[in-house]
């Protein structure tokens, strides 16, 4: 059997494999299609068909003396045959034809595609010719081994020496393996490892298939090492003597998936330079070895036979046609969703497809793109952020459009248009305002498209060519090899670029000047000459033998063409421009709801540049909002929004008036709200306009608690426009980065431009409308603050009286801070209330935009470490302190809470020669006692108190009488039971296990080993089950409690509790934790109370109380927003002095049904001087609900009665708590039931 391979014009990944085998009787030709549905982004309805004819000498189609089976004629010369993946034509020997010509005809949703070979030729296969290469048919494997003709099957030692050497060794290292030493036990579970110790590798692998055509067979042995992967091939195929026969394969993540060239490559075999595959020879046609490195092997290996038979070649796959593939892991049944990345597969392809496929282009993207769209399943948020990825990077040019692929401008406008379609029905049923936000961001980089033009690009290049006499391939006339070259690329890669390519030429005929078609192009599109020059090669033929300057060539000058071309210039904006707003104006005639809507539309476009044009884009937008699933109405809709973004930017916000502001940012939020159909900004925006429009919560405008409220809402506005823009800017940041990494690895056959993608995902960030409110919102709130009677500074520790050290400018606290740098002022970007502060810093001064609040974990750590902690509303004054990054400086607090500094002495604040100084604190934690037992009930706590935390301990000593406040039901599970379980033999080894991984420094694996690999026994399990139904609190049936309690004994691991302990002195075996168990409270609202205020200037008898609608995990975790703050003194007369309203956006909400908490309780925290709040996790068996808080409507912020009863009587609560601990200060937490019952969930010594 002789083979040839043809591949198509501009189908890069499809090809067609053509065989002949001879008999004694009859000439069979044999044709494989592969790769056309993918390559044209067909769906399975498919139906291909090979149009043929016998060519004679002279050229000439003719009709076959004899018809094979399954074809038919279709006119007096050419034939018809179905061959939707195979067919076969059969011929008698004295009947076959010396050649056939052919095309591929291919029938997909109502469409029909002529494909030809490259430059556009038929397809021609010279049957004579390989007929007489082809060999006399092959004995079958094993029938002998030799065939016909001058095949043979070549000799070869019975024993494979190098094979039998390496199973040898394998077969030694498995004994030392399996000998008798014991062998500590490990649940680790390690990359490639197929026993429990670590050492140990996989075993042999064998394998074997038949080749197609009974042409032979082949076998393979996999033999894995520690070290490397060995492959050996060997071949059982009858060739001619002077034949050599090579392996061509590709490395694979995982069958089936893209070839690749080898991370190392395997000695002795060869590059094939597609950047894909790698040939090995098998010396003498018989065997050959590949060897990779076990840690850099790939999952698998897929190859195909190339035989070389000097006068032909042959490319021999498996019986059934496709490559063979040999797998060397056992790992590929691991979802890509696995770990939450639900674009990995996505991304990988996009990667993929961008840097390594050798034909591409713009059509081919769409499609890719549409399939996703048209998908049954949803998109993801981080599928999302891949398609508004590549389609922006693409219209930016930062990604080919060209890259040896053409198509016809008929499937380019038709799939420009489709794609558009799907775009809009998916925009629409959005499921997130992420996605929606991801996907009008890719809307912009979507040409309109036209299907109803793509043939007439085509016609009507030819038609000006044809009527102003320019030579066209062998027609004679005007030779002008820009236009022949443009009219090449029209035919094969017409693309939206094609607009500023005629523009640019307009510009010359009108000129005469070569340099505007250069200059136009580049203003309208952003492409070079030498860009334009590369088109050559990409996907049509230079024609022109300009060598291969593509249309980086000067025109000749035609001016009788103008005409013409500025009706060709229509054509070409009718298919793949119409994004701007005037055209979009006009697509959406008849489309609009109304025609008052459209007549405002047509109003807009005429008065777009004008302030005034705000509201009318606003009213305009809400009107078409029910239309917004039609493609040209979502077009519009997004150039609306553009338009608005565009007028705003020229608005002078710095002078604006604070009225003017407010009412500018109203119609700003007004049009944001329309694209994001947030729940959350919704009720944000409800709040605002309350207190703009509404009855202003009963307050006087600008009045100093109207401007508290007005400060509160805009602050959850501006929270929830910096999350979306963060999350949008990190999403696509990290696609770009993935293509910026794949483009470095072997094989890449494209390198994107670091420059563009290194900053892309925060340039594309800045496209979004929330930028704007942000520069509203850095104008107004300082002014709502001042109108509040606040200054800009906001504390939240004083320090120490004499606070001085080294200013240093950083974007977030370090883990750890050098010697050297200490004593430091440390001016941050952000905070996110969980850090610890590093030992040496004596001041952290960061944004107001993120500051924390005062009862926050990180502001309780501050102020046990006497650190001055506060944030500013004026942007100058921290670029003043930014701008003395390196000097030193002495701060110091005035009694209205201002920030001032001078020049620090050069030792001023350096620990003393004694030592004393701004050393850490080191605790001392003492070893507790062997667990009393398995759970403690809380009737026990007290008399057990060596065994428990602090939070366990202070619940069993509150004494509540009837009436005052409640202390949940509780049982802890006492210091020491972890260490115990881990003793047990359901986790032998386990100990080892978390040691080792924690020196390996890996802490979310020691986390999740833990919760996944740690057995409890079945009598703690029954104790745990028992004493809570004891106190009161039974855990439901069937609860997977076990998860929570294992998950607060990891959290001893979390990076911020194993810093303090590094940072405080603690030695790891040292630190224990107990876990604390109680029903989880369905609070209306949670609450803090410091019992004496910790704020600058408070009254000595005042008490710090902090408020947030729902669960206490947002007020204490530092969640985005502030909560309620307000002193409260011990007189009735005074009113509480209401410091901030709250703007948390989200409330955190217990679970229908409720659920239990386990909550950590260790012997590091709670201690005197040293709270060490939040070092480790709390972890509900059920999750918790987090869902938006509609503040508009919240009694807390507009029932002034209400709030001060509330307010009055957790102060009162405080003093009951405090005389409960001998009139020391406590730090309380606890909840607000419906019925206004209050719970004590926590009490500490306040610090």
């Amino acid at each position: 059997m002789a083979n040839k391979q043809f591949s198509f014009d501009g189908l890069g990944e499809a090809s067609c494999h053509v065989s002949v085998a001879v008999t004694a009787s009859s000439v069979e030709v044999k044709f494989g299609l592969r790769g056309i549905r993918r390559s044209l982004h067909l769906g399975d309805h498919v139906g291909c068909e090979l149009h043929w004819a016998c060519l004679q000498d002279g050229g000439a189609w003719t009709a076959p003396e004899a018809q094979p089976s399954g074809s038919r004629s279709v006119d007096p010369v050419a034939s018809r045959i179905e061959c939707k993946f195979d067919c076969s034509m059969v011929f008698p020997k004295d009947k076959a034809p010396k050649a056939i010509v052919f095309v591929v005809l291919v029938h997909a949703n109502g469409q029909e595609h002529w494909l030809k070979a490259a430059g556009g030729q038929d397809f021609v296969v010279d049957v004579q010719e390989l007929a007489e290469s082809a060999p006399l048919p092959l004995a079958a494997p094993g029938a002998g081994g030799s065939g016909g003709g001058n095949s043979r099957l070549a000799e070869r030692s019975e024993v494979w020496a190098e094979l039998q050497s390496a199973l040898k060794a394998k077969e030694e290292s498995s004994k030392s393996q399996d000998s008798p030493k014991k062998e500590r036990k490990s649940k680790l579970k390690k990359k490639g490892a197929s026993s429990k110790t670590s050492s140990s590798s996989p075993g042999v692998g064998k394998g074997g298939a038949h080749l197609e055509g009974n042409m032979g067979r082949i076998e393979w042995t996999v033999v894995p090492s520690a070290k490397e992967v060995s492959i050996f091939v060997e071949a059982f195929v009858p060739l001619p003597a002077n034949a050599t026969l090579s392996l061509h394969f590709g490395c694979q993540a995982a069958p089936g998936s893209e070839w690749e060239l080898p991370a190392v490559p395997s000695p002795g075999t060869t590059p094939f330079g597609d950047g894909k595959a790698t040939r090995a020879l098998l010396k003498d046609q018989t065997r050959c070895i590949l060897t990779f490195p076990t840690s850099s092997a790939p999952g698998a290996i897929a190859f195909v036979l190339y035989a070389n038979l000097g006068t032909a070649e042959s490319w021999l796959k498996t019986s059934s046609g496709s490559d063979f593939c040999i797998a060397l892991s056992n790992d590929f049944e691991t979802s890509v969703t696995e770990n939450g990345d639900d674009g990995q597969e996505v991304g990988k392809t996009f990667c993929d497809a961008e840097t390594k496929y050798s034909h591409w282009s713009q059509f081919q993207r769409f499609c890719m793109v549409k399939d996703l769209f048209t998908r049954p399943t949803p998109l993801t948020a981080n599928e999302s952020a891949w398609v508004t990825t590549i389609l922006r990077l693409a219209n930016q040019k930062a990604l080919e459009w060209y890259r040896q692929r053409g198509y016809q401008p008929k499937d380019m406008a038709h799939c420009q248009e489709a794609l558009g379609g799907c775009m809009s029905t998916t925009v629409a049923n959005a499921s997130s305002p992420t996605i929606r936000a991801l996907l009008r961001l890719a809307v912009r980089a979507c040409p309109r498209g036209n299907a109803s033009g793509g043939d007439a690009i085509r016609h009507g290049i030819l038609n000006i060519m044809r009527t102003h006499g320019i030579k066209e391939g062998h027609r004679p006339g005007i030779e002008c090899k820009f236009i022949e070259q443009w009219h090449q690329k029209l035919h094969t890669n017409s693309a939206p670029d094609d607009i500023a390519i005629c523009e640019g030429y307009l510009a010359f005929l009108s000129s005469g000047n070569p340099d505007d078609l250069f200059r136009v192009v580049w203003e309208r599109a952003g492409l070079t000459r030498e860009n334009l020059e590369k088109m050559a090669g990409c996907g049509f033929q230079d024609h022109t033998k300009s060598g291969a300057r593509g249309l980086n060539v000067n025109p000749v000058h035609l001016p009788q063409l103008y005409n013409d071309m500025q009706g060709y210039l229509g054509l070409l904006k009718h298919v793949h421009g119409g994004t701007d707003l005037f055209d979009l104006c006009e697509a959406c005639k008849g489309q609009y709801p109304d025609h008052g809507t459209e007549c405002m539309a047509f109003e807009v476009f005429h008065e777009r540049d004008s302030p005034f044009v705000l509201g009318k884009i606003t009213e305009l937008r809400r009107r078409l909002e029910s239309q917004l699933w039609k493609r040209d109405v979502l077009m519009l809709d997004v150039a609306l929004e553009d338009q608005m973004r565009l007028v705003a930017e020229r608005s002078d916000v710095g002078n604006m008036g604070r009225d003017d502001l407010l009412g500018f940012m109203s119609c700003l939020l007004k049009d944001l709200q329309l694209s994001r159909k947030d729940e959350s900004l919704d009720m944000g925006l409800n709040l605002f306009w309350r207190l703009l429009d509404g009855d202003k919560g009963g307050q006087d405008k600008w009045s100093a608690t109207w401007c508290k409220l007005m400060l509160a809402a805009c602050d959850r506005i501006g929270i929830i426009c910096a999350g979306v823009a963060d999350t949008i800017a990190e999403a696509l940041q990290n696609c770009a980065d993935q293509l910026l990494e794949a483009g470095k690895r072997p094989g890449a056959v494209f390198k994107p431009d670091e420059k563009v993608l290194g900053a892309f995902g925060e340039e594309t960030a800045r496209c979004l409308s929330e930028r704007l409110i942000a520069q509203c919102l850095r104008g107004l709130q300082p002014q709502l603050r001042r109108g509040a009677g606040l200054g800009p500074w906001e504390l939240v520790s004083v320090g120490t009286d004499r606070v001085a050290g080294t200013v240093l400018a950083m974007k977030a606290l370090p883990g750890e801070l050098e010697a050297r740098q200490a004593p430091c002022i440390a001016v941050t970007e952000t905070l996110t209330g969980w850090e610890d502060i590093p030992a040496g810093i004596v001041a952290v001064l960061l944004p107001a935009a993120h500051a924390v609040d005062v009862l926050s974990h990180v502001a309780i750590r501050a102020r046990n470490q006497k650190v001055l902690l506060a944030s500013c509303d004026d942007d100058s004054l921290l670029a003043e302190l930014k701008g003395k990054n390196g000097s030193r400086l002495r701060l110091a607090v005035s009694p209205s809470g201002d920030i001032t500094w001078t020049a620090a002495a050069k030792d001023e604040g350096l620990p003393t020669k004694e030592g004393k100084g701004d050393k850490p604190q080191q605790l001392n934690v003492v070893k507790p006692p062997p667990p009393p037992s398995m759970v403690l009930p809380i009737t026990k706590f007290v008399e057990n108190k060596k065994s428990l935390g602090g939070k366990s301990l202070h619940l069993g000593e509150l004494k509540p009488k009837s009436g005052e406040y409640a202390v949940p039901p509780s049982a802890t599970v006492p210091f020491g039971m972890f260490e115990e379980v881990l003793k047990d033999p359901l986790n032998e080894g386990v100990a080892e296990d978390i040691e080792e991984l924690v020196q390996e420094g890996n802490l979310a694996k020691v986390r999740e080993f833990v919760v996944e690999e740690v057995e409890l026994p079945a009598k703690l399990e029954e104790a745990v089950i028992a004493e809570l139904k004891t106190v009161g609190a039974p855990l439901a049936e069937k609860t997977p409690w076990q998860k929570a309690l294992k998950g607060v004994w990891a959290s001893k691991w979390t990076d911020r509790a194993v810093s303090s302990r590094k940072q405080m002195g603690v030695p790891e075996d040292a630190l224990m934790l107990a876990v604390l168990a109680q029903p989880l409270q369905p609070a209306s609202y949670a609450f803090v109370i410091h019992t004496r205020s910790p704020m600058a200037g408070a009254k000595p008898d005042d008490a710090l109380i902090e408020l947030v609608v729902g669960l206490g995990e947002s007020l204490v975790s530092n969640s985005p927003g502030r909560a309620l703050s307000a002193s409260v003194g011990p007189s009735d007369s005074v009113e509480p002095e209401v410091h901030t309203f709250p703007s948390k956006p989200d409330g955190v909400f217990a679970p229908a049904g409720g659920t239990h908490i386990f909550r950590s309780d260790s012997n590091g925290e709670d201690l005197e001087g040293f709270a060490g709040a939040g070092l480790y996790d709390s972890i509900t068996v059920v999750d918790c609900l987090h869902r938006p808080v509609p503040y508009a409507d919240e009694r807390l912020i507009f029932d002034v009665s209400f709030r001060k009863q509330l307010l009055r009587k957790l102060f009162d609560l405080g003093r009951l708590v405090e005389a409960n601990f001998n009139g020391q200060p406590q730090d309380i937490e606890g909840a607000v039931l419906e019925g206004g019952e209050l719970v004590v969930l926590q009490s500490r010594p306040q610090v």
